[in-house]
């Protein structure tokens, strides 16, 4: 190459200044796009027929250690481990003494987001435990509020094309199918956390 070039549309004559290579490898190869993400984890248990509300399974979303979970009587937020424990062990062990854990399996959903999507779906958590609208089956359900917000960052967790009525299946079959899904983790019953093997 040479140091000068003239100008196609003024005529003038440019003298080469620097060279500068903007990529490490060849202009034939494809070049990579760093994308900064962040992980939620959208947990699916299963059916109790024993338990109101949660006849079909359960489903709760985990954003940075905070489980958000539309249950029928409250809007629960809290730690997402001690979460866990309580719905996979038979019994659970707290400051207020011994008492019955659910003891169902769960599946987890490791699921990759922006930040700024992690920012929207938490803001939109926060908005709906502080409002604590009333539990409904068709529209304010556990499997509902998950897709609702996972629907605000663009991640499609079930059907659109079916009834109001989304069902912990519907929500699995979804985030199964979804370009996001990083890892499916297995909550067994019993399930203790931090241990290797467990999920």
């Amino acid at each position: 190459m040479t140091n000068q070039l003239v100008s196609p549309t003024s005529g003038k004559t440019l003298i080469r200044m620097a060279t500068r290579t903007t990529t490490p490898v060849s202009a034939d190869e494809p070049k990579p796009v760093q994308v900064e993400r962040s992980f939620i984890e959208v947990v699916i248990f299963d059916g109790r027929l024993i338990s109101r509300g949660s006849q079909f399974g359960h489903v709760a979303i985990e954003i940075d250690g905070t489980v958000y979970s539309r249950a029928p009587s409250i809007y629960f937020k809290g730690s997402y481990t001690k979460y866990l424990r309580s719905n996979t062990a038979q019994t659970v062990s707290d400051e207020t003494g011994d008492h019955s854990g659910m003891y169902r399996d769960g599946i987890g959903m490791y699921l990759w987001v922006s930040p700024r999507e992690k920012k929207l779906i938490r803001d939109e958590l926060e908005r709906r435990v502080a409002e604590n609208a009333k539990y409904r089956l068709f529209g304010n359900s556990c499997s509902t509020n998950v897709a609702d917000v996972l629907e605000l960052a663009g991640i499609l967790a079930h059907d659109p094309r079916g009834f109001d009525l989304v069902s912990p299946a519907d929500v699995l079959t979804g985030l199964r199918r979804s370009n996001r899904l990083v890892e499916e983790r297995h909550y067994k019953k019993g399930y203790e956390g931090g241990a290797s093997g467990n999920w």
